[in-house]
This record gives structure tokens, sequence and C-alpha cells, in this order.
């Protein structure tokens, strides 16, 4: 008698605060990929070279005046639509910070820990009168920049940008602690931060006083370049390791599948935040550069589908392990997407999925299914998108194992995906024993796109 089929749960959200060995009904791994809304989980796109700069520091973009700016070893370069890429620096960018960009009306303004810069149109030029700061922005005429290691910050005359009077500043004293990163919203609002604390200021129409409170919060954000202006708030991670979403004076953590994750790491530096809209998903991109993940490499990079509330993991691959995603910035512009690799501007392209040349390893691991009782497996078939392979080129191939009752991983059973043409959408990969607990984890290191829409494990009770 022919066994019957269950349904292997593979659009479970990623849940990493429970120990894997735990998990029953959440998914342990999702890299490379994102769950889409019908279940399934789709490739998460490639990165391939836009245009080479100079060097292999990481680059920083920007848009400015319908151009692609880039940031790289202190160089600012303008890029047009065909790749082509102008240095423009008359002054260099310095500063041991991550760059930080506002656009006046004007010029495009640019702060990474030293001297402020604007770019007119010609080549960089020292910003008149500014202090040294991190962080730079512009509202209603003014041009804000907190002073670093401090409490204050401070702001330019109206409607010019190279006048700083000593007298104009404002103190942030919400709580004894000093300015860490400063984020003007598209709601006219200002956010000074720190450690301990966030502070709203709001211009005022007229007055002496240009700027006012609106009010303050015990929330801090020691990581300043995490702030970020989404879905009609503010995401950052906090003083309490959880990336969460601020509004007004609430806050609402999202991390908390990931809690645990995120309390491990042992080295925020660097870490930084975007938003992506891309492939008909909304993502926020949080990636601590230097930590260290799983592997034991640097790098964790996470995408948050705040529409479905479900955490991913992103991956580059070197020396055949995974390894930090390789990207350190990103920008939409020309409806095209623009990452800020090493001394490079790579683009995410849905056609390609390799990642600058190295391996894009798609990976999804379910939990330990407990719901069948003592059973053996019979057979495990997969509907996949097959036949995605180049003209010409070799059928791709698609990796399963199973981890029975936590003892072992069988060896990897590797399927066709198919030559160019092939429509035949369901593999099936045979017989794997018997247990009371089942874990499956699928792979994919080819370069195709990959769709996989259901997996089920045929099942019958095992002999006594």
């Amino acid at each position: 008698m022919a066994g019957e089929w269950k349904d292997v749960e593979i659009s479970a959200k990623l849940v990493t605060n429970i120990d894997e060995v735990a998990l029953r009904r959440s998914s342990a791994a999702v890299e490379n990929a994102f769950m889409n809304e019908a279940g399934g989980h789709s490739r998460f796109p490639g990165l391939t070279q836009f245009v080479d700069l100079t060097g292999v520091a990481p680059t920083y973009l920007a848009e400015w005046n319908g151009d692609l700016m880039a940031v790289s070893n202190s160089r600012i370069y303008r890029v047009d639509k065909a790749g082509t890429a102008e240095d423009v620096t008359g002054v260099p960018l310095s500063g041991s910070s991550r760059p930080q960009f506002d656009k006046t009306p004007e010029s495009l303004l640019m702060a990474a820990g030293g001297p402020i810069l604007k770019f007119r149109g010609v080549t960089t030029e020292l910003l008149a009168g500014a202090p040294e700061s991190t962080h730079v922005g512009y509202i209603d005429g003014y041009v804000l920049a907190i002073e670093p290691y401090t409490g204050t910050f401070r702001f330019s005359e109206l409607d010019d940008e190279e006048i700083w009077n000593d007298l104009d500043v404002f103190a942030a004293n919400g709580k004894p602690d000093n300015l860490t990163g400063m984020l003007i919203t598209p709601f006219r609002e200002i956010l000074m931060t720190g450690d301990d604390s966030v502070e709203q200021y709001q211009p005022l129409p007229s007055g002496a006083n240009p700027f006012y409170r609106r009010y303050a919060t015990g929330e801090g954000v020691p990581y300043p370049y995490t702030l970020l202006a989404e879905d009609q708030g503010v995401w950052a991670v906090n003083n309490r390791k959880e990336l969460a979403r601020m509004s007004g004076q609430s806050s609402r953590p999202a991390s908390d599948d990931i809690g645990l994750t995120l309390e491990g790491v042992d080295d925020w530096t660097g870490a930084w935040t975007t938003s992506m809209s891309l492939m008909g998903q909304k993502f926020v991109l949080l990636q601590v550069p230097v930590a260290t993940n799983p592997y034991g490499t640097k790098g964790l990079t996470f995408l948050y589908d705040y529409r479905q509330k479900k955490w991913y993991t992103l991956y580059g691959w070197s020396n055949g392990v995974p390894q930090r995603w390789p990207g350190w910035s990103y920008v939409n512009l020309w409806n095209r997407h623009f990452v800020g690799g090493n001394g490079k501007v790579l683009e995410l392209v849905n056609t390609a999925h390799t990642n600058d040349g190295e391996i894009q390893r798609m990976l999804g691991r379910t939990a330990h299914i407990d719901a069948w009782g003592h059973v053996g497996v019979d057979n495990v078939r997969a509907r996949v998108k097959r036949g995605t392979a180049a003209q010409g080129a070799a059928a791709p191939l698609f990796g399963l194992r199973c981890l029975k009752d936590n003892k072992r991983w069988t060896k990897w059973n590797w399927k066709s995906l198919g030559t160019s043409g092939d429509t035949q959408n369901i593999i099936e990969f045979g017989p794997i024993g018997d247990g009371y607990t089942f874990q499956f984890e699928w792979m994919i290191t080819d370069n195709c796109p990959v769709e996989l829409v259901r997996l089920q494990a045929q099942v019958s009770p095992a002999e006594a």
C-alpha cells in the first residue's frame, strides 16, 4: 500500500530565537531567498558589476540631479546611466565614519566625521564655516550638523549654507548622553539620537528660535547608521539590540524572531540599514558587516519583509564558505538597483544569480518535523520551476538532504532542474528511511533563477 503524501512546511517564518534542535514548526534557514505570497521560495537577485572604481575600499552611494554619486577610498565619483564614472574629487571626503548624504536646492552635502563637503556639479568643495561632523542634513532652508561627542547640533543661516554663527546651536539634553546620529524624515521631523535617548525637533515658521523640541524618549540608538525612514515610521537598532519601528513616542520591536542572534552579535561596528522594493517585495535590509556569523566568517546581513513580517538572510561566498553579502550601500535609480561593493558599483539583477562572479548559494532548512509519528519516508518530491538554464548551457542542479532524529545528515541527493525549455515541474528524490523526526535542507549553487513551490514527503507507518 502506497504511503500518504504529507506537505513539508516551507512557508513557515524563519526563527533563530530558539535553539534549532527545538524547532518544530518554523524555518531554520532561508538564505539568499525570500518567501513569496504563494508560500514558496524565490531566489534573491544576484550582483553584477556596473562600474569599477579605484581600489577595493567600501563604496557608498547617493543620488544627485539624476546621476549616481559614489564615494570610495575618500574619492567622489559621478556615474551616468552608461556606467561611465567621472572623478569629481576637488576635496576628498575625510573621516572615519560611514558617509552620510543630503541634498539642498543647490548641492549634495556629505559628511563622514571630518569636514563637511558639498558638490554643486563640478568638483567637491568644503562647506565653508560648517563644523566637522558625522551627520549633515537639510530642512526648510537650514543645514544641520551634529557636533560629535557632544550633546549639541549646529545649524546654518537661513537659506545660506555657508554662514554658521557660533550662537546658532541647540542642545539635545533630554538625557545627558552625547549625540550619535541624526535623521531628517520625509515628514519634516528632525530626530537627534543618543545611546540612551531620541529627541524629535521640528522647524518653526518664524521667531528667534528656528526649531523646537516636540518630545524625547528613553529609547536610545547607539548604532546611528541603522536609522531609516520607511513605511511611515522610523526604524533603528535600539539600545536593547532590537530592530524597532518607531512612530512618535511609541516603539515596536520587529526582530523578536531573530532576537537571540542579534543579542549574540559580537561587534556592531558599521551596522547600517536601507529599504529595498524589488521583485514585488518590500524589505528593510540590516547589515552588521564585521559581526561573526554562524559559519565563523565575518558579516551578518538580514532582510525583513515588513508586509509579511518574515526574516531572511543574505550571504556572499568565498573559498567554499559563506561570507558577508558583498554590499555596503544601496540606491534605487533609473528604475534599477545599485549596490556599493568594494571599489565597485554593483547592480542587483533578477536574471543573474552570482554575486560579482562568486557563487550565490540559495539554501533553505526546515524545522524538525515530529507530527508524523514513527514513519518511514518512502519518497520526497519537490515542485519547482525548471528549464531556466541559458540556451545551450548544462542543466543546473537542486540538492536535497535529510536529518533523521537529529543524528546525521544524509548525503546530498542532486537532481536536474532541466535544460532550456524543460517544463516538467516535479522532481523526485526517492526513499530516505524511517525515524521520529525529519529535518530537510535544500541547496542550489548554479547560476539560475529558482522558484520552489512545494515540498512533500510520502510517509507510511514504520515497522515495529
